[in-house]
């Protein structure tokens, strides 16, 4: 969750939407309320991200890049220091620069989708 966060803060501040979507990721990973503490507290004083991939299993990497694009975009625009972050990330996972290309479209595709989804009716 850290390296999520890192995105959040790269462009200097972490706003509303960015805190609800680590919630929501919070959430879905089903982290204890104590750790979900410990990173709220990291919201407000976001640690500078040094590439901490080492304790993540690299078939998580991908999973992860895509998530932290996610993050990166929910606020409705990609700042340059959350795109140059993205592409650290990518570089420390040892992933082609393929996968940063296609989780920009897996968020694009996803907010299309969730955009439509307001806009059907029964």
């Amino acid at each position: 969750m850290d390296v999520l966060i890192a995105v959040a803060a790269a462009d200097g501040a972490v706003v509303v939407e960015e805190a609800a979507c680590l919630e929501a990721i919070m959430g879905a990973a089903m982290l204890h309320p104590e750790a979900r503490t410990t990173l709220r507290n990291h919201l407000l004083e976001p640690p500078a991200w040094s590439a901490p991939l080492a304790s993540i299993a690299s078939e998580h990497h991908t999973l992860l890049l895509h998530l932290a694009t996610y993050v990166a975009a929910v606020d409705g625009a990609y700042d340059n220091e959350e795109v140059e972050l993205l592409k650290q990330i990518c570089v420390e996972a040892n992933l082609d620069p393929s996968v940063l290309t296609t989780a920009f479209q897996w968020v694009e595709d996803g907010l299309k989708w969730a955009a439509g989804i307001g806009g059907q009716s029964s």
